[in-house]
């Protein structure tokens, strides 16, 4: 169903980001935020990881900008990277300062085309429902919802972008 299919692109864009933290330690710092993108696409559930598939390019670019922008023993204490620099295995529930989250966010746009990724991840839609995904998946109403994520208020940026999702997928059933 190509309503479940941006929640799925979400989730896996935000994962493996949560995942990272001068030096040889920026270095393997960025390294194991970029594998980690890289691996978690590989891990995707039933093959939705080419839907959606990152360039290495991308996920390196992601990973220098977040220890470029928010820096490495940052990173550390938000639980992104462990005290040996590799990707931390939970970091569901990760909580960054404005600042910081607003810069995890901005990295995460000016890297890779979120909104072009989205847009593959719906598959066929009518032209009616695709426009209307295109006037959501606005980029500052994606800043707005990773922004959101990476400080911690999951919930409140699930429902201000889902919501108006769910209305271009099902406008009939709004109107009930």
């Amino acid at each position: 169903m190509f309503t479940s299919r941006p929640t799925v692109l979400l989730a896996a864009l935000l994962l493996p980001l949560t995942a990272c933290g001068g030096g040889e330690d920026d270095a393997q710092a960025a390294k194991a935020i970029s594998d980690s993108i890289m691996e978690s696409q590989e891990n995707q559930a039933g093959g939705n990881a080419q839907m959606f598939a990152m360039p290495r390019e991308d996920a390196d670019c992601i990973g220098e900008g977040f220890v470029d922008e928010i820096g490495t023993e940052q990173l550390q204490e938000y639980g992104f990277l462990t005290e040996d620099l590799k990707a931390a295995e939970d970091f569901t529930n990760v909580e960054m300062s404005k600042e910081d989250a607003t810069a995890a966010a901005d990295t995460l746009l000016e890297c890779t085309d979120v909104q072009q990724m989205m847009s593959e991840a719906m598959g066929e839609v009518d032209a009616k429902t695709r426009e209307c995904f295109e006037e959501v998946l606005t980029e500052e109403a994606l800043r707005s919802l990773f922004t959101k994520m990476f400080s911690g208020q999951q919930e409140e940026a699930g429902q201000e972008l889902i919501q108006p999702m769910m209305e271009c997928a099902a406008p009939d059933l709004q109107d009930q």
